[in-house]
């Protein structure tokens, strides 16, 4: 009988460890044991490297502020949920006795657990258990966590368009990965990507602090993008910015690279821009539910090439 762990079972066993590891709860005793695992087999030091280093999704506690309980949870979850992550993990690429590990960007194991969750092309409404109105935009992840004294949302990819219940005795909060938002006003949207941020005081006031502690107050009615580093420019909030809840893509002398940006959420596969046309401007009204159709309508009004290697793997360069 053949007695040797599957892949399966050694990726399980992988993954329970380092969710151990990075919780902040794992004893000294806990931490010999998994260094005498790791070293018992090379399987099991390779797959350890591999998720480590090219998966990422062990990352995500520490970039996203994410405590590692979550991880804990979700892989203690009920064989249901377990099988998700497992089969998230076997499609990521893990191959034991592989030379690498290909990885394309997939779903973090944070977003994978979200208590709310849109796929490529899904926007989603509902009403959060204070009463507020939340909006989730295409590809966006979120979770809820609700106490007496405050109530927090944490943004772990997205946009979001948040509509505020009232509610003196707990103030609202806003956890993204590169900032903590105190909402003041009624209304606000907020997109973070790629650790690029931006966030639209529709309005009353929002409090801004960023990951590396620099504060701002952003006004009602103005905008601001931010990323690790620094906050841009406060400006006057365009009424564009919530275009998406209506499935549409306003653009007012536009770049094109934010027009690229606002349609991934809304395809598959890869959508490449040639840095040298990045800065040309569009204007026009948009159905973003049909990226491809956008596409076509640039093509016919801008100096570009677009051109599909396969329907998942699309080029825009100068024509």
């Amino acid at each position: 009988m053949n007695r040797e762990p599957s892949q399966e079972h050694l990726i399980d066993a992988a993954t329970g460890w380092w969710v151990l590891m990075n919780s902040g709860q794992a004893s000294e005793a806990e931490r010999r044991a998994y260094q005498r695992w790791r070293g018992e087999d090379p399987r099991h030091e390779q797959l350890c490297r591999q998720l480590e280093t090219r998966l990422g999704v062990f990352q995500v506690p520490i970039a996203q502020g994410v405590g590692g309980e979550l991880l804990q949870r979700a892989l203690n979850a009920p064989s249901s949920r377990r099988k998700v992550l497992q089969r998230a993990l076997l499609g990521a690429g893990v191959a034991l006795g592989a030379g690498a590990l290909v990885s394309q960007r997939g779903v973090p194991l944070a977003e994978l657990t979200a208590d709310l969750r849109t796929t490529t092309g899904q926007r989603q409404s509902l009403t959060l258990p204070d009463g507020s109105e939340l909006r989730l935009n295409a590809q966006s992840a979120a979770n809820i966590d609700f106490d007496r004294q405050r109530r927090v949302l944490q943004l772990l990819d997205g946009e979001l368009l948040l509509s505020l219940a009232s509610d003196p005795s707990r103030p609202f909060f806003i956890h993204t990965a590169q900032a903590r938002i105190q909402v003041g006003g009624k209304r606000l949207l907020l997109r973070e990507r790629d650790g690029q941020g931006q966030a639209v005081a529709l309005d009353g006031p929002l409090d801004i602090v960023r990951r590396g502690g620099e504060r701002l107050q952003l006004p009602g009615g103005h905008e601001v993008a931010y990323d690790a580093f620094r906050f841009g420019p406060v400006r006057p909030s365009r009424s564009s910015a919530t275009a998406w809840v209506e499935g549409l893509l306003e653009l007012r002398d536009t770049p094109l690279s934010e027009v690229v940006e606002a349609l991934r959420p809304y395809r598959r596969g890869v959508l490449r821009l040639d840095p040298a046309i990045a800065g040309l401007r569009v204007s026009g009204l948009f159905r973003l539910d049909n990226p491809q159709q956008i596409l076509d309508s640039l093509a016919r009004t801008l100096p570009i090439r677009i051109t599909r290697h396969t329907e998942l793997w699309v080029t825009l360069s100068a024509a």
